[in-house]
């Protein structure tokens, strides 16, 4: 991640550009991948990398919570307290999604707010469906506080890749009280958004309107927090195969090649440009783009 500045109005805006690294290993133990990957990331406008470091997946309701997590975090600054300044990490990307995924079933996936459970007993964690979810989103804030703190504190910045439906499951904003039941309920979203430097939606989506369209709610909303309390704000595209078509420009008929990938991020950074908070666009991910036609 490097950081990304607005110039001022009567400038042309340059948008940043990242790009997700899995096989971070492979990538570093060879000196033509990594010169193949900076010649790639300057040609298509790349300005952020995002190194996957393992281990790998967290789960926030787990007994053991997230220490596992933040002890990554304090590893980090640890990495870069020991080494030179052109080594170091800016900050940490996190990638934590609270919708149910296999035995995990807190969140009541096609249910919008209003319509979860309040029957005592219909919970799988606390005793009703709204207190799962309620809770769930509290930790799911929680965690990114947690690693906000850590790194601000070390003058590293937190990036998250966060899912585009906040605003509208199922027609309505995720909300929720936080840090307790006593503060206001709004919207999941603006609690997060003063936490992290950078928001990173998963707005996949092989039609470019549609993709900007996923990240409006997000980059409007930014957009009206003061400086220095607000994140920018990225799209996102999937370009990896077996994701699905519409989805993945991999997956598209028509669209698998690096020149449509492109234009489609500009006509995206052309619709979002307008707010002020808007950085640009992410490409999921690295050895794909790489292996992707022209």
């Amino acid at each position: 991640m490097h950081s990304h500045t607005q110039p001022p109005a009567d400038m042309s805006v340059t948008f940043g550009g990242g790009m997700w690294i899995w096989q971070s290993a492979e990538l570093l133990a060879s000196a033509n991948e990594i010169a193949n990957l900076m010649t790639a990331s300057a040609a298509a406008q790349i300005t952020d990398l995002y190194l996957y470091t393992p281990p790998g997946g967290y789960n926030l309701d787990d007994a053991a919570g997230p220490g596992n997590f933040l002890q990554g975090i304090e590893n980090m600054i640890d990495y870069n307290q020991a080494v030179s300044t052109n080594e170091r990490f800016v900050g940490l990307q996190a990638d934590i999604e609270p919708q149910d995924q296999g035995v995990y079933t807190t969140f009541h996936n096609g249910i919008p707010d209003e319509a979860l459970s309040n029957v005592s007993g219909s919970g799988d964690w606390q005793s009703t469906q709204a207190l799962d979810r309620e809770m769930l989103m509290r930790s799911w804030l929680t965690i990114h506080q947690t690693a906000s703190d850590l790194l601000h504190g070390q003058g590293l910045q937190l990036s998250a890749a966060m899912p585009f439906w906040t605003e509208t499951y199922y027609g309505s904003p995720v909300q929720v009280n936080f840090p307790s039941s006593t503060d206001t309920r709004q919207s999941v979203m603006k609690y997060m958004m003063p936490l992290l430097d950078e928001y990173i939606v998963m707005s996949y989506n092989t039609d470019p309107a549609n993709a900007a369209n996923r990240v409006k709610a997000q980059a409007t909303y930014a957009s009206t927090l003061p400086v220095g309390k607000r994140p920018r704000v990225y799209a996102a595209m999937e370009i990896s195969p077996g994701v699905g078509e519409t989805v993945s420009y991999g997956d598209t008929s028509g669209k698998n090649s690096k020149s449509i990938v492109l234009r489609d991020r500009a006509r995206i950074q052309e619709i979002l440009g307008r707010h002020e908070a808007f950085a640009g666009v992410a490409i999921h991910y690295w050895t794909t783009w790489r292996d992707m036609p022209e």
